[in-house]
């Protein structure tokens, strides 16, 4: 797709406006993000577009993972309990993913980048004073558009992308020894990191910024360390996972701390049994919300709040993927968490930013592997344009410690 100056310009501008609406619209309407990511993936296709060789040198280690993980999706709908389902589920993550790949394409081909991240600011300011408005008025913001009543868990998706983003633009920020704008940011979204309800936002901010010191003292072999534990992780799941609720004192301490923790743990142990079914091929694609027997109450939760066995997901993606697509399934999220942290280890970023990133990795797998359904299209839109945002500003902080000859 050949396009003018004038047209990539327009583009970029496109994705300028993008990257300014991206946290308020994860306060405002988080299932905004995954058209968002589609508009985004529009503009970046007419900027990568014009050499579609360099475009693919840039995705060609995820794209063929993408394209068999909606391979094996479509395949599944053969045998899913609701084959509809899955050949929709399907079509939705080829454009998702398309989206994602043009994006991953053209950060590189940002002709302004600085223009970009100050959007991105902009956007992220933005949020913050809008979360705040939501949080201290009980959702007075959207109450008159939305159907459901405000709970604290409406804010765990700008929690989220709080979370993805500050390390990396911090780390942009005191690369480029803007120390009070990024002292600033980072004492402002900690308070409302903190503030919100989000758990999982919580403990993955604590682990990813443990990962981040880490990865600065040992950032290659660190990289490449967790890429055999992700794979590790993902291939056990099943029998790591469930095996948790076997432990009577932990359920106790779980349903002391949160209802929700316990019910986890329960969700776990159901599907590990459903997994071991059809470890083989899976259920079908997206069939978690149709398992038999999902829909029954877990004994005890009487107590609570009658919880079933497995409401719509396992809040889990490694397990998410061995119920619905089994052994091909995890073997492809398994590559596809290798690629990333290979990518990591080889990436020519100053150490500093690297070590940012990789913490936003950490932290993005600790909430993909508690919390939201793998295929989510708001969850998966919000991952593309974090990873498209942490590309561009790993353009600016080359350039700023380029500029630092102790960096």
């Amino acid at each position: 797709m050949q396009l003018n100056d004038r047209a990539r310009s327009n583009c970029e501008l496109g994705l300028d406006i993008c990257a300014f609406l991206f946290l308020p619209i994860l306060v405002l309407a988080a299932r905004g993000a995954a058209p968002l990511a589609g508009m985004a993936g529009i503009c970046a296709l007419g900027l990568a577009g014009n050499d579609l060789a360099a475009a693919w040198r840039r995705v060609r280690r995820f794209a063929p993972l993408l394209a068999a993980l909606v391979l094996w999706g479509l395949v599944s709908s053969l045998w899913a309990i609701e084959p509809h389902r899955s050949l929709i589920i399907a079509m939705r993550l080829t454009g998702l993913f398309a989206a994602g790949l043009a994006l991953i394409a053209a950060a590189s081909k940002i002709h302004a980048p600085q223009r970009l991240m100050l959007s991105l600011m902009a956007g992220f300011v933005l949020s913050l004073v809008l979360a705040a408005a939501q949080f201290a008025t009980h959702g007075a913001l959207t109450a008159a558009l939305s159907r459901r009543p405000y709970i604290g868990a409406s804010l765990n998706d700008i929690e989220d992308g709080f979370v993805l983003l500050l390390p990396p633009i911090c780390a942009t920020l005191l690369l480029q020894q803007r120390r009070i704008a990024a002292g600033t940011l980072a004492g402002a979204t900690v308070i409302a990191i903190f503030l919100l309800a989000g758990d999982a936002a919580r403990l993955g901010f604590i682990i990813g910024l443990a990962a981040a010191v880490s990865l600065y003292l040992g950032w290659g072999w660190l990289s490449r360390a967790a890429a055999i534990a992700s794979v590790i992780f993902i291939l056990a799941a099943p029998l790591i996972l469930p095996s948790l609720a076997n432990f009577a004192s932990l359920r106790q301490d779980a349903a002391a701390f949160k209802i929700s923790v316990w019910h986890r743990l329960e969700i776990w142990s159901f599907v590990g049994g459903k997994i071991a079914e059809k470890p083989m091929l899976g259920w079908g694609l997206d069939s978690s919300r149709a398992i038999p027997g999902g829909d029954v109450i877990v004994p005890g939760s009487l107590l609570y709040l009658h919880e079933t066995w497995l409401p719509l997901h396992p809040h889990d993606a490694a397990l998410q993927l061995w119920l619905e697509l089994g052994v091909p399934g995890a073997i492809l999220l398994a590559a596809l968490v290798v690629c990333v942290w290979l990518a990591l280890a080889t990436a020519p970023w100053p150490p500093l930013y690297a070590a940012a990133a990789g913490g936003s990795l950490v932290t993005a797998l600790v909430v993909g592997f508690s919390s939201y359904g793998v295929w989510q299209e708001w969850w998966i839109g919000t991952q593309f344009l974090t990873l498209f945002l942490i590309l561009v500003l790993a353009r600016l902080s080359s350039i700023a410690a380029a500029l630092r000859p102790d960096q």
